[in-house]
């Protein structure tokens, strides 16, 4: 069992309940718009666990409702001898007639029919039969004969790999028949079915992996979150729902998989067992007589997948879970005798480096590790194919057979950054320096010891200037690494907001570095983010898409989701949020299926900025609680204390000082020194709390410490949030300022909130109208409904009454879509009435699309409730249905 989060305490949830069906309207739509049409019959297929049996019943359900007779079935192989035996259940009013008609097929469909209109009394009659493939022959007979007739219409579902029966094949192959292919659940489905069956959110990185478990089968998601439910590694921080350990199928996923593979010869097993414990194979490693027929077999049972995307044909298990059902029955010596096996064949032909890592994993596996130097190699090989948990086994299994000189350490320490384990790869690293030192490694290894030390250091809340502070000694003694070192130097230097002296750092370094594609590319991504800080836009996102470019090229020595990374941050500073979210959110996928833990939380608090800065408030607080959530099982721990800090800003934003109070009380003391948003969170708070006066003072402050710095882009945005917060004395000032930064740069982004700060203080109708078609251009739909409340207040003021209502009107429309935003800018008191919390949550699921009963299902409430909720919305805001809400 686990508890709701949020709700009273030691409630269990009942998991193992059944589950909302979720992700499958289409398919019943579908059969549903056949089966009251011109269609006699709809066939679903899929495999074991996808949900056929949910959706023909849904179906079913939906016909019942409508005043349809419906009858059930289901096939059996224990009947499947017995004539009848899959109909005798839903015709058993008329035994005698049916059994005794049994033996003529002439008699026997006379009397079904019969027996079915008087069941029917006139009514539309659908039979619903489970495992067609398994019934029997008279039975799968009489139901084709019934279904052509037109007495009855079918909606059946076939069996994995098995074929419609014989008696069916007319009827399915027919023009009139619909065919349901059910696939998988995308990720935001299993997200959509998780967070209703848990009652609160899950963080997006745990939802993938789940996904990912469950090859987005229903079932199996569903014994995944059992299982890890009740090993208490499925737990809910802060109303947010984490896996904090691996997901763990229950007895039954381990029971159903066993029951599939108890019927298996011997060949077969040692098949399954070989790809349980070394999957994937070539189908020349099975080495043993008869293999290639019980791959063949297994393939046909739905078994094993076959790959031919490369030149060796590969092999391996049809479901990951497939592989743990099976390794936890495998005897230990056995086990160890096939990995050595495997190891042996392989290591005895010409092995590439993959092979060499395989033979290596499988020779730890089996208790018999390579010697170190082959286990520090294959770790490296590891890392290069992004199998991070493998890469960490093997590296620590070469520090601990003897290989810890400071090159294998190094690796270490660097491996376990990446996933997130920051204290242990600090202590390795700290290893790696002193065993560098003491035997006299070159400068090029200290100086990357060095750098992967204040990377590290880099991620704790405070440790920044630290950070900074070894770089510097690193750089004063090893004058011959200046350039590397200078390059990590500007990395920090970014973070702590100096935009000018980072700027300094790369241009010094890029005058000393050779020409190379690689140099010249390294250069490129280490100046982008400087020159976004220092307002130089255009440049910043000319040279991170240079360093994309490169990073993409096959062999380039630059990851490309680090290349990516960089990108994301220039275009969301430029306001190019549909870009940055398309970067990124490949980048996220891409690093939760490696297992980066670091990239994985730069890409949630990535995400929550771009939303944010899309006025999506109630998202982005979302994804801002993912960051939280997984810095503080994962690291690093300084993006939980920024995403706090976000957290805060929208709780204040949405009319929630309290909240935002509360979160802003758990962020770390200290942080203020070095980063803006603690100041831009605790401005917003006083705003919210009616100091319009005290948060204003609290951003010009911060504005008079990051100018000097040459932090341009921050302090425009900062001077921004002053314009926000509703007095056009503020205003003004903000755009003075805005105007002097303008002075010093051409970038679009500065050029637009220096636009809205002055039609703010001047009360400019036309000119806000304008600003806020711009922001709505970019995206940033909160902004631009402020802009179009301000330009109503100022029509008013003028007389323009008729112009005030419609930009009052359209303010709202946009504040709608904001998710609760409640800012000053917002709170006109006169014109269009405001909507509620509730009003606004429901019109902002409208606009993007869900119809009235998807938001009943995700908010709990009834149909009639949403509803009435938007013909509430439509009349404040002076609209006449949804389709205006997305306007």
């Amino acid at each position: 069992m686990a508890l709701v989060p949020g709700g009273p305490a030691d409630v269990p949830l009942a998991l193992d309940e059944s589950w909302p069906l979720v992700g499958r309207d289409a398919a019943i739509e579908r059969a549903l718009a056949g089966l009251t049409g011109s269609a006699r019959s709809a066939f679903a297929y899929g495999p074991s666990g996808i949900g056929k049996s949910r959706v023909v019943h849904a179906v079913a359900e939906h016909l019942a409702d409508r005043g349809w007779l419906v009858l059930t079935a289901s096939g059996n192989p224990a009947l499947s001898a017995v004539p009848l035996g899959a109909l005798a259940p839903v015709l058993a009013r008329e035994p005698a007639s049916m059994v005794s008609a049994a033996g003529d097929p002439v008699a026997l469909y006379a009397a079904a029919d019969a027996a079915v209109q008087r069941i029917a009394d006139g009514r539309d009659v659908l039979l619903v039969f489970d495992d067609v493939s398994a019934a029997d022959s008279v039975s799968v007979t009489l139901i084709a004969q019934l279904v052509q007739a037109g007495r009855i219409r079918l909606a059946a579902t076939v069996r994995e790999s098995d074929p419609v029966p014989d008696g069916l094949q007319q009827v399915a192959a027919s023009a009139d028949a619909v065919r349901l292919d059910l696939g998988p659940l995308a990720v935001d489905e299993v997200a959509e079915l998780l967070t209703r069956v848990l009652g609160g959110a899950i963080a997006h990185r745990d939802a993938v992996e789940l996904h990912r478990a469950a090859h987005g089968n229903p079932l199996f998601l569903r014994e995944l979150a059992i299982g890890a439910a009740e090993a208490g590694s499925l737990v809910a921080v802060d109303g947010l729902w984490q896996l904090v350990g691996e997901p763990v199928g229950t007895p039954a996923l381990r029971d159903l998989i066993r029951a599939r593979l108890r019927v298996l010869g011997d060949d077969e097993r040692d098949a399954v067992e070989r790809l349980a414990l070394c999957e994937p194979l070539a189908v020349d490693e099975f080495a043993k007589p008869g293999a290639a027929e019980a791959l063949a077999a297994l393939e046909m049972r739905g078994l094993v997948r076959v790959d031919e995307s490369t030149p060796r044909v590969r092999v391996a298990l049809a479901h990951p879970h497939y592989a743990a059902a099976v390794r936890d029955q495998i005897p230990r010596i056995r086990a160890m005798s096939l990995l050595l096996e495997q190891a042996d064949l392989v290591s005895s032909r010409q092995m590439g480096p993959s092979d060499e890592l395989r033979a290596a994993v499988w020779r730890l596996d089996a208790g018999h590790p390579s010697d170190p130097a082959l286990l520090a190699r294959s770790a490296a090989l590891a890392q290069l194919a992004h199998d991070r948990r493998t890469a960490e086994r093997l590296a620590a299994a070469a520090v601990e057979a003897g290989a810890d000189d400071a090159a294998t350490l190094l690796l270490h320490g660097e491996i376990l950054w990446s996933l997130g384990r920051g204290p242990e790869a600090l202590a390795a690293l700290v290893r790696a320096d002193e065993r560098a030192r003491g035997d006299g490694a070159p400068d090029g290894l200290v100086a990357s010891i060095g750098r992967a030390r204040a990377d590290v250091l880099g991620g704790d809340p405070l440790g920044t200037p630290r950070g900074l502070e070894l770089l510097e000694e690193l750089e004063a003694a090893l004058p011959s690494q200046a350039v590397a070192i200078g390059l990590s130097k500007s990395v920090l230097l970014t973070n702590l907001e100096y935009g000018r002296q980072a700027l300094a750092t790369v241009e010094a370094c890029a005058r000393t570095a050779g020409d190379s594609a690689f140099e010249r590319s390294i250069v490129d991504l280490s100046s982008a983010m400087p020159l976004s800080l220092t307002g130089r836009a255009e440049e910043a996102m000319a040279a991170a898409e240079r360093a994309v470019r490169y990073a993409r090229e096959p062999g380039s020595a630059i990851p490309p989701r680090r290349a990516e990374i960089v990108l994301a941050d220039v275009l969301i500073a430029a306001d190019r949020l549909d870009q940055a979210r398309t970067t990124v959110v490949e980048s996220l996928h891409d690093a939760i299926r490696t297992d980066d833990e670091l990239t994985a939380r730069i890409d949630e608090f990535m995400m929550g900025r771009i939303s944010w800065q899309a006025g999506r408030l109630d998202t982005a607080a979302r994804w801002f609680r993912d960051t939280v959530g997984g810095a503080e099982l994962h690291g690093p721990k300084s993006l939980r204390e920024f995403a706090l800090c976000f957290l805060a800003i929208v709780a204040a934003e949405q009319g929630d000082p309290a909240t935002a109070r509360e979160l802003r009380g758990r962020v770390i003391e200290g942080l203020e020194r070095d980063s803006s948003v603690t100041a831009l969170a605790d401005s917003w708070i006083d705003a919210a709390e009616g100091g319009a006066e005290a948060a204003a003072e609290r951003v010009l402050a911060r504005v008079d410490e990051v100018v000097p710095r040459g932090s341009t882009t921050i302090a425009s945005a900062l001077l921004h949030h002053v314009v926000r917060f509703g007095s056009r004395t503020h205003a003004a000032l903000a755009a003075d300022r805005l105007a002097s930064l303008r002075e010093e740069t051409d970038a679009p982004a500065i050029a637009r909130r220096h636009a809205h700060a002055r039609a703010e203080a001047d009360g400019d109708a036309l000119a806000l109208r304008a600003v806020a078609a711009e922001w709505e251009r970019v995206g940033s739909l909160l902004y631009a409904a402020e802009a179009l409340a301000s330009a109503g207040q100022a029509a008013r003021v003028a007389g323009q009454g008729r112009a005030a209502t419609a930009d009052l009107q359209q303010a709202a429309t946009l504040a709608a879509a904001c998710e609760g935003a409640r800012t000053p800018l917002l709170r006109f008191s006169d014109g269009a009435e405001p909507l509620t919390p509730r009003e606004r949550e429901i019109a902002s699921l409208a606009a993007q699309g869900l119809s009235s009963n998807e938001i009943a299902a995700r908010l709990y409430l009834s149909p009639r409730t949403v509803n009435n909720h938007l013909q509430s919305t439509y009349a404040k805001l002076g609209i006449r249905g949804r389709h205006e809400l997305r306007t």
